[in-house]
């Protein structure tokens, strides 16, 4: 796939989401995002573009980045347990110094759950249904329980999906699994060094049945591997001498004891799951080009047939030119950056009202009317290039506040910073005023004007101006 043609991951995450939205519970009225959908270059362009719009109005745009900062916080609260876990593992190794640190238990207890863990890994990675580990498997759980809110579940669901489709969730769990335990090694070998430069420990092994050259061939086969990394580790002489009794003033043994420790903490512990982690996220990133919608799959077949720009007439005629008229005589073509500070708009004025309304100044950008179903999809594309800083919508009190227009209101102030809606001819007898108050004030952000002059208006834009 070519570098233009990619999208990132949250990207996908909407479209996932979408996706599952609208196989779960049915088509959502999309009619605005395949509008701005028509626009994009590319086929998947315009499938990105068109979940973006939906995800965005829906509010799972939302549940998206509050999984995303929940998720964040889990992650660094299991670390912070991970480097809790390597202080106790450090000082179960090596205690208080008040008494001898036994060197195999202290080597089992550095490496003998990190080696299990990994071996276990090993084996479960050969299975076709493995998940990469049951440690990180609290991960996605605990942010499914902090992130509360609406679709919380659906976004969830959308982000396991993608990796379950791109064939990567072993490697995902995998990636934590290895992170988290290359942390409380990493945790425990700079505790254990702390310990070891403040306090002085003598170092002994015990054995009951064993033969203490089977210890002296333990040793030395576990110190191959240190000593091509530069660490010192004890000759045999020095650990068949250190017996179950601590050599009197064996300084040199001392450092050669922990100087084995340490190092076979780094390689055994420490080296083998850098590697691993850094193999999981490299597969990750290569994985993770494979969660882009597939867009020859039905859903989105479907989806690409409607947003075609195929608005025809009831005749067949093809649709009037795309480019939309402004009333100070200029026209926005599709190319075009076009940015203003203040814009005002009408949806379905009075015939007989001026337009553009007398009293508004030169330095506001007046818009034909919208007064058809071209004039809407046109007005939206206007405002999804033009961006304003404040924009006008003016409305005629005498009309039914209907949920089209609310819907459309809606719409568009999605565009701006600041919106208000001009209720004109709220005062005449047949004025839904009362009604266009109760249904604006449910529409987030946006303010109300129910007075007929203008230099209420001039007013509003000189408030907002910046």
């Amino acid at each position: 796939m070519d570098k233009s043609e990619r999208i990132s991951f949250y990207q996908a995450w909407l479209c996932e989401a979408i996706r599952l939205q609208e196989t779960q519970w049915g088509a959502r009225d999309d009619s605005k995002a395949r509008l701005l959908a028509q626009s994009a270059p590319t086929p998947l362009k315009k499938i990105t573009s068109r979940a973006v719009t939906l995800s965005q109005d829906s509010g799972i745009a939302s549940a998206v980045a509050q999984i995303k900062k929940v998720g964040w916080a889990v992650v660094i609260f299991t670390l912070v347990l991970a480097v809790l876990a390597g202080s106790i593992t450090s000082f179960s190794a090596l205690g208080n110094g008040m008494t001898p640190v036994n060197v195999v238990w202290a080597f089992m207890t550095l490496l003998a759950f990190n080696l299990l863990s990994m071996a276990v890994w090993c084996i479960t990675m050969l299975s076709p249904k493995a998940s990469g580990g049951w440690l990180t498997q609290f991960w996605p759980w605990l942010t499914r329980k902090l992130a509360r809110g609406p679709n919380i579940s659906l976004a969830a669901q959308a982000w396991w999906s993608l990796w379950h489709q791109a064939q990567a969730t072993r490697w995902v769990m995998s990636a934590g699994t290895h992170v988290i335990w290359l942390t409380v090694s990493l945790a425990t070998s700079v505790f254990m060094l702390f310990s070891l430069s403040t306090r002085e420990y003598d170092f002994v092994w015990e054995t009951t049945v064993l033969s203490p050259d089977i210890f002296v061939n333990w040793v030395g086969i576990l110190s191959a591997i240190p000593q091509w990394f530069g660490f010192e580790v004890p000759d045999s002489q020095i650990v068949r001498m250190s017996g179950s009794i601590p050599q009197a003033n064996a300084e040199a043994t001392r450092i050669l004891w922990s100087s084995w420790l340490l190092g076979s903490l780094i390689v055994y512990g420490i080296i083998p799951r850098a590697i691993l982690a850094l193999l999981s996220f490299l597969i990750l990133i290569k994985r993770s080009r494979l969660t882009a919608p597939e867009i020859t799959s039905p859903y989105y077949a479907s989806v690409l047939n409607r947003t075609h720009p195929a608005f025809f007439a009831p005749d067949g005629s093809p649709p009037p030119s795309s480019s939309f008229v402004l009333s100070t005589g200029s026209t926005l073509q599709k190319d075009d950056d076009w940015k203003t500070q203040y814009v005002i708009t009408a949806i379905e004025p009075d015939p007989k009202d001026v337009w553009p309304p007398t009293g508004i100044g030169s330095a506001v950008t007046s818009t034909s009317p919208i007064d058809s179903r071209e004039s809407r999809q046109q007005m939206i594309l206007t405002l999804s290039r033009a961006l304003p800083q404040c924009l006008v919508i003016t409305c005629d009190a005498r009309h039914t506040p209907d949920r089209g227009t609310l819907r459309l209101i809606a719409d568009l102030a999605d565009f701006a910073k600041y919106t208000l809606v001009w209720l004109r001819h709220s005062n005449v007898t047949d004025a839904h005023t009362a009604a266009w108050k109760t249904q604006v004030q449910n529409l987030h952000g946006i303010e109300l004007l129910s007075v007929d002059e203008s230099s209420n208006v001039m007013q509003w834009f000189g408030r907002h101006h910046e």
